[in-house]
């Protein structure tokens, strides 16, 4: 009884803070429906207004589009006093940021609550270019908006088709972007569910619009660092990937290859840094299962080489070595097994072990650019 009291208790609690931040916050916009209606209404300043600082374009968006990062950005800028009163110590709610030249600003909410970055550039032709990012990292969803202002009419129409060119690589993930005070780089980062890792593509500014530049992972010199302690040198690059759920927990793998497929890596993330299952070459190639990899393949005349890596909530959980050898005065295979580290099996606890991966299953994997 009194159990059920607790829980009922709990749950009771639960639904009054849920209901306390609706009423509180009934004015603010969801994601979703930012996402589904931005792109389709344009927004106007006031007439006198031909030269906006970041701080009067997000007043504007915020008007039509109204978030708390937005709100507390504008607190900031309208009543400083205020917003440090509600902002001191450990009572801290918000965190603003407006740049001096006027052209970036950065409202980030303390714990879960969502932070918005927004940076203006000043186009060839006169107008500006104005970008906004908001994110709700807990959450995993975001709002990317891009506007043009002219100065004609002192209007912000949507950049509709340079949004949709922005379309992620994968499709188990959400994306964000990264916005900066100085520089003219922006990173749009696709956040992969379960990675600390992101897929992040560079986008250059060149006096008129962003111009979309390379793709890379931010772990990838890690990647390259353990790829190299494992196999050598590395005469080439890495020109694809694609993400596989080799162990079925939800969160897929990584596979790199170089550009004619000779050469591969196989790469977790799901264990807070990446870490290298196996390699591939033109020698030996991976075969997946439900439970890890087997690269497998030729060791010399006469000699055959197989690892075996079986996996686990995206982590490696065992490593095991098969080497044989055709010996000719028996006409028969010398077959040895080992643990990593050097550890050898005897053939019954090889084999026992190797079984743990299950059946090579055909996969068909969708390959992505990779770019630098």
């Amino acid at each position: 009884m009194k159990r059920i009291a607790v829980t009922l208790t709990l749950f009771v609690a639960t639904v009054c803070l849920q209901v306390l931040y609706a009423q509180n916050n009934p004015q603010y916009m969801s994601f979703s429906d930012i996402n589904a209606k931005w792109k389709t209404q344009e927004i106007a300043l006031p007439k006198n207004v031909s030269a906006p600082t970041v701080t009067q374009l997000v007043r504007a968006f915020n008007e039509v589009w109204r978030t708390e990062p937005g709100d507390m950005a504008l607190l900031k800028n309208d009543n400083p006093k205020k917003f440090n009163k509600m902002n001191s110590g450990i009572d801290a709610v918000s965190y603003v940021n407006i740049s001096k030249s006027g052209n970036f600003l950065e409202s980030i909410g303390v714990g879960e609550a969502p932070w918005m970055e927004a940076r203006t550039w000043i186009r060839s032709n006169g107008h500006r270019f104005f970008a906004v990012n908001i994110s709700a990292p807990d959450a995993a969803e975001s709002v990317m908006a891009f506007y043009d202002f002219s100065p004609d009419n002192s209007k912000l129409v949507p950049e509709v088709e340079f949004a949709e060119s922005i379309v992620p690589e994968t499709e188990v993930g959400y994306m964000s972007m990264k916005l900066s005070e100085e520089g003219d780089e922006v990173i749009v980062n696709e956040h992969i569910g379960g990675w600390n890792n992101v897929l992040g593509t560079t986008y250059t500014w060149d006096g008129m619009n962003l111009v979309r530049g390379g793709t890379a992972f931010s772990g990838y010199s890690d990647m390259i660092d353990l790829y190299k302690e494992d196999v050598g040198e590395m005469p080439f690059d890495f020109t694809k990937f694609a993400l596989i759920d080799i162990d079925m927990d939800g969160i897929p793998e990584l596979w790199l290859r170089n550009e004619d497929d000779t050469d591969g890596a196989f790469y977790c993330m799901g264990a807070g840094n990446p870490k290298l299952i196996t390699t591939e070459n033109w020698k030996i190639k991976g075969n997946i299962t439900n439970h890890g990899v087997i690269v497998a393949g030729s060791a010399g005349t006469g000699a055959f080489y197989a690892n075996y890596v079986l996996l686990q909530n995206s982590d490696v959980v065992d490593r095991i070595y098969y080497n044989a050898s055709f010996n000719m005065e028996t006409e028969g295979l010398d077959v040895e097994y080992s643990r990593e580290g050097d550890k050898p099996l005897t053939i019954e606890e090889g084999e026992k072990a190797t079984a743990k991966l299950g059946d090579v299953r055909e996969v068909n994997p969708i390959w992505h650019k990779l770019t630098f």
